[in-house]
């Protein structure tokens, strides 16, 4: 018995199946994932995250963006984010469609199903990115953040925050976020 070849598509045929569709779709060396939905702790993280980071950005030049934001990480690797942040923020037009492609923070929220992909996989494609300086990980069912953050000799450091009261630092863009704030509205299941 034989197995179907998996369809590779080129980079052109991959955002010609963007501009088309009505989902979002990521692009992984040929292969192309249709993006899920997200469930209301999610996106109450993400909404939280964005107004947070944005109200401290008012005279900066860096801005957030949300989870349309395409983000090309190298040639053949096109990723959606949770939230990004960029400074002077710099895009690719390809098929006039456009992808970030210096964030300097990324932050995706974790689900069972995801946890483990965006802490390994989607973080290892991430660290190809030049300007891409943090990398802030949030539970949805529990109080539990974790910053990586690049250092001068490119090697990684993490922090976990696991108290409402705990405030994460990051002084490469001049923000301070408050664990309490993240999880403003947040339900957790008991």
């Amino acid at each position: 018995m034989s197995s179907n070849p998996i369809k590779r598509y080129s980079v052109k045929e991959y955002f010609e199946i963007e501009k088309a569709s009505d989902i979002k779709h990521e692009f992984v060396y040929g292969e192309i994932f249709a993006m899920v939905g997200a469930s209301r702790n999610h996106i109450r993280i993400t909404t939280n995250l964005t107004r947070r980071l944005e109200d401290q950005f008012d005279s900066s030049t860096c801005e957030t963006l949300g989870s349309d934001t395409r983000i090309r990480t190298n040639d053949h690797l096109y990723r959606y984010a949770d939230v990004s942040v960029a400074c002077n923020a710099q895009f690719e037009v390809f098929e006039g469609l456009d992808s970030l492609i210096n964030p300097i923070l990324i932050a995706e929220i974790l689900s069972r199903s995801t946890a483990r992909f965006d802490r390994d996989t989607k973080f290892r494609e991430y660290q190809q990115i030049e300007s891409f300086r943090y990398y802030l990980l949030v539970a949805q069912n529990e109080v539990l953040a974790t910053l990586f953050t690049r250092q001068e000799n490119n090697i990684w450091t993490s922090q976990n925050f696991t108290s409402l009261d705990d405030v994460i630092n990051l002084p490469a863009i001049n923000c301070k976020l408050i664990m309490r704030d993240i999880y403003l509205r947040v339900r957790f299941a008991n």
